[in-house]
């Protein structure tokens, strides 16, 4: 991370969350991105993070997410949901054009559609180095892999739709609810929210590395080509 530090500009990135939707009431991701807005290790390693919280909304979410895009203009993006069932961190490493026509939102409609987007490609991969990603959330003490399965729900949409109209580093992680999210619940192989609050943050951070990596190789390349013009 010291290279970070060496460098004047500061790497924006932006990170998001979700809101509750039918079947869970309260989402983790908000609690997560919450505390990251309260670290002061993104500033210390010049990272300028940007958190926002996405309702789970079919309608207007393509317009939403650009403008907040365009609002930030980050230099990387890292989108989080939660995934119920799954009992560690899942770092999805593609999406799909597809919206499953039966999953209604939070306002308990479905979607208006059964593609993200008429015309774009079934399958975008996702724009990171998803096996560092994974290392690096890992280092925190919970479970960590990688998913090809990024749903069919507002997770994928928005994935794919970020995919679709930026080039900079983006990618998605689904996390597990914490232990104690559900009252009763006695499973000490979930990790806490303090675990996972970890283990984005190093995500992320990682994540900033790369942006900043790809941001270097950009301006060489330019470099190179207004030398031989």
């Amino acid at each position: 991370m010291g290279a970070m530090r060496n460098n004047r500009r500061k790497t924006r990135l932006l990170v998001t969350g979700f809101g509750a939707f039918p079947g869970a009431p309260g989402n983790p991701t908000l609690a997560i991105i919450a505390r990251l807005a309260r670290s002061r290790r993104f500033a210390h390693l010049g990272v300028e993070l940007e958190v926002r919280a996405l309702p789970v909304i079919y309608a207007g979410s393509e317009a939403r997410l650009a403008s907040i895009i365009a609002q930030i203009r980050p230099d990387a993006i890292l989108h989080l949901g939660l995934a119920a069932r799954r009992k560690g961190i899942s770092v999805e490493t593609r999406a799909l054009n597809r919206s499953h026509p039966l999953r209604v939102d939070a306002a308990r409609r479905p979607p208006e559609a059964a593609r993200v987007l008429p015309r774009g490609p079934h399958m975008l991969a996702a724009r990171w180095s998803a096996p560092r990603i994974a290392t690096a959330a890992g280092q925190s003490g919970a479970p960590a892999a990688l998913s090809i399965d990024a749903g069919d729900y507002l997770c994928n949409q928005t994935l794919y739709l970020t995919l679709s109209t930026t080039s900079v580093p983006a990618g998605f992680i689904h996390v597990p609810l914490p232990r104690g999210a559900r009252p009763g619940e006695k499973n000490a192989r979930r990790p806490t929210l303090a675990t996972l609050v970890r283990a984005i943050e190093e995500a992320a951070l990682s994540l900033a590395v790369q942006a900043r990596a790809s941001a270097r190789q950009v301006g060489r390349a330019a470099s190179r080509i207004s030398d031989d013009t």
